[in-house]
């Protein structure tokens, strides 16, 4: 099949516009979600347990950012749930053996959060986690920044049930 020229320009346009998309998409029926709720230093989720697989987290204040905090990866286990110990030490702004993560829609104008609020992608505010069973902590603030023993933030606990 032969594309004639101006239609080889068309096809080009489409492409391009494609391509410079954010990439939302919107969250599956049915799906597990927590919300997270940022009010200054205090961090809150709801509900506070799931189940193992998939899980959406849905930052719902608006501008806010939160860390995610697991288990760090080793050469024999992979990223995974926090012990108590962990959580204990964590608490203590102690954030040895641990990976940390975060959410935000930082970098993103008013419209395009407002555009892709509800969604997953760059400017949503829906990320998709793969959890196993076990704890995974949620913070509000500075954690790596605190000096131990002094981190005056807020953790809220995820519980994952087999």
């Amino acid at each position: 099949m032969r594309l004639h020229r101006s239609n080889l320009w068309l096809v080009l346009a489409v492409l391009l516009v494609a391509a410079c998309g954010r990439g939302q998409e919107a969250v599956p029926a049915g799906v597990q979600l927590v919300t997270i709720t940022v009010t200054g230093s205090a961090v809150r989720l709801d509900p506070t347990t799931v189940r193992a697989g998939d899980v959406y987290v849905v930052l719902e204040t608006p501008n806010a950012s939160v860390g995610f905090v697991q288990r760090k990866s080793t050469a024999e286990e992979r990223p995974g749930p926090l012990t108590d110990d962990d959580l204990a030490r964590l608490a203590r702004g102690d954030t040895e053996g641990t990976a940390i993560g975060g959410f935000d829609d930082s970098g993103c104008s008013p419209e395009q959060r407002a555009e892709d609020r509800g969604r997953t992608g760059p400017c949503g505010n829906v990320f998709k986690l793969v959890l196993g069973a076990g704890k995974y902590a949620f913070f509000a603030g500075d954690l790596d920044g605190a000096p131990p023993g002094d981190y005056s933030g807020s953790i809220a606990v995820l519980e994952v049930l087999p």
